[in-house]
């Protein structure tokens, strides 16, 4: 008699029964000259295998080492979602799961089978690429799943052990704060967390210090493209860094940060030092086609890439001076600047009883509020989603840019624009199980 469980039924679906590759690994002097920097990964935003092959392959065969994991969201997901569903019979799924939770709604299905979707998609590349070394796949929890965070913690157990290198990813939903218990209730776990959609160095702050995440982010790209900045992503990235090695000095805090959506191969350069980065692939190479200029008859580099940990862009970032009176100098400053009221609240809270145990969101809002950061988290009304929605980033003219913080509305756009892939993909799966 089988004693195979529904999360068993689950886990499987998501795992890989393919052989394993073991390409040889070679390594571009580039990359390792940013590693010498001090930057420790280099993962790759991409959920297509192929993809990757065409950038890390080298012309005897080899891949480059220095990449050594990649990063899954909704929107890339999307690219290769048909492919996915083409490959198992969906229906049959559905069908095994639901004898196991017999009238089961398809809806309740589908962060589950988005989920086994991303073990699939984190197995291929584990397979094609780790070569006998960790591979470190991101992959992010299905939106859907911060309204509830029992389910979330459930889910990301899931992926963990179909994915055994898979770091979960976490979304910030300042709409729903129990996503805090969710990064912290997985680490907590031994599951590492990636704390997504951040943008600011105070949200950074709050993912080390309130759930220790093993990596959080700065969303580079959209600071610049949304302010219409040159150096602003880099600023913030770095003011965020230092934080970080300030608290893993003081408070034995493992979070590193991840400097991503990155737009420009200069970004690598004018970063250097930070712990990891995840680009795009052709982000990746344009950063290898600088290659040329920068090696020796020998083939070695003729120039070191320095760190920029010390460096301040402040009086560099390169706002018009239209968006500068718009939002106003301190405005934009929240982005980067870390309070030291607000670090001394976190500290403080985080060590208390009631933080240990506490799953009640409106409390920890309260807590917040009572300690004056209410503009952390922030759930909008119905016409300021509809506005939120229209975009990926702040409009400087919108009444709700001066109403919401910069880096609340910066967080609440990137979910928004999370939400509308995954609702799509949720279309396309609803389809293929109904057909």
């Amino acid at each position: 008699m089988s004693t195979m469980t529904f999360t068993d039924a689950l886990i499987a679906q998501g795992q890989s029964k393919e052989n394993v590759a073991t390409p040889q690994l070679a390594c571009s002097s580039l990359l390792k000259a940013l590693q010498n920097a001090g930057t420790l990964h280099i993962y790759a935003d991409t959920a297509d295998t192929q993809e990757l092959s065409g950038l890390l392959a080298t012309d005897n065969g080899a891949i480059w080492e220095e990449v050594d994991g990649n990063t899954v969201n909704q929107p890339l997901v999307k690219k290769v979602l048909a492919k996915y569903l083409d490959e198992g019979d969906l229906l049959h799924l559905v069908e095994e799961l639901r004898s196991f939770q017999k009238g089961r709604p398809h809806q309740d299905l589908l962060p589950l089978l988005y989920a086994i979707i991303c073990g699939r998609i984190g197995n291929a590349f584990s397979r094609c690429f780790a070569s006998g070394r960790p591979w470190e796949v991101s992959l992010q929890l299905h939106m859907k799943l911060m309204e509830d965070p029992i389910a979330a913690l459930q889910v990301g157990r899931d992926l963990r052990r179909m994915v055994t290198s898979a770091i979960v990813k976490v979304p910030f939903t300042p709409h729903h704060p129990s996503c805090m218990f969710v990064a912290r209730d997985l680490e907590r776990e031994g599951i590492p967390v990636n704390f997504t959609s951040t943008f600011s160095a105070r949200q950074v702050v709050m993912g080390a210090v309130m759930a220790n995440v093993s990596r959080t982010n700065i969303f580079m790209g959209r600071l610049d493209q949304g302010l219409e900045a040159d150096f602003l992503g880099a600023h913030v990235s770095l003011e965020a860094q230092r934080q970080l090695l300030d608290l893993r000095g003081k408070k034995k805090i493992k979070t590193q940060l991840i400097v991503a959506s990155m737009r420009q191969a200069k970004s690598f350069f004018d970063t250097a030092g930070c712990d990891a980065y995840t680009a795009p692939c052709e982000t990746i190479q344009e950063f290898l086609d600088q290659m040329g200029g920068l090696i020796d008859q020998t083939g070695g580099l003729t120039v070191d890439i320095p760190s920029q940990i010390e460096t301040s862009y402040q009086e560099r970032l390169g706002i018009s001076s239209t968006i500068l009176t718009k939002l106003g100098p301190q405005t934009i400053a929240r982005l980067y600047q870390v309070e030291h009221e607000f670090l001394d609240f976190l500290s403080e809270y985080c060590k208390t009883k009631e933080y240990a145990q506490l799953n009640d969101a409106d409390a920890l809002v309260s807590r917040f509020e009572q300690a004056g950061f209410k503009d952390v988290f922030y759930t909008p009304t119905t016409v300021e989603w509809e506005e939120i929605r229209r975009r990926k980033t702040p409009d400087p003219d919108a009444s709700i840019t001066s109403e919401i913080s910069l880096d609340t509305l910066y967080t609440l756009m990137a979910d928004a624009d999370f939400e509308k892939h995954q609702a799509e993909m949720d279309r396309m799966i609803e389809e293929k199980i109904s057909q």
